[in-house]
């Protein structure tokens, strides 16, 4: 059995915030409903997300794993280290696109608010001259 702390963005903190929720193993972290796990301080939907398939790619390679064996002084495993690095960070990247991607659209939705806002600063200022003109 892994622990919490193996897994790609989880320390010693979330693993005890995790612990403190009744979620105690890869497994159960793996198993648990992403509702569930937004619901825990700390966790965010990007960061739950990027966890939790962190966590269910560590069970998977874990299962995927062939018995270790000894020649020599070395030991030769089915999975390399560098594969599980590699899958976890793939999911930090995955996260960090999404980041990016709610970022620009945010940008574009600024944008479209300060035009509309501008047109209307635009419409007053005739609104007022015209009211004076008509004064006059």
């Amino acid at each position: 059995m892994s622990k919490l702390t193996d897994v790609t963005g989880i320390g010693p903190v979330a693993a005890k915030i995790l612990s403190d929720h009744g979620i105690k193993t890869v497994e159960t972290l793996a198993a648990i409903s992403l509702a569930e796990l937004l619901k825990i301080p700390g966790f965010g939907d990007i960061r739950a997300r990027a966890v939790k398939k962190a966590a269910t790619d560590s069970l998977r390679s874990k299962t995927s794993q062939k018995p270790t064996t000894t020649t020599g002084n070395h030991s030769i495993t089915g999975k390399k280290v560098e594969d599980k690095k590699a899958a976890a960070s793939k999911a930090v990247v995955q996260s960090k696109e999404e980041i990016v991607k709610e970022k620009k659209k945010n940008k574009k939705e600024d944008k479209k608010e300060k035009k509309g806002k501008d047109k209307d600063k635009k419409k007053e200022k005739k609104g007022k001259s015209k009211s004076k003109k008509q004064k006059k």
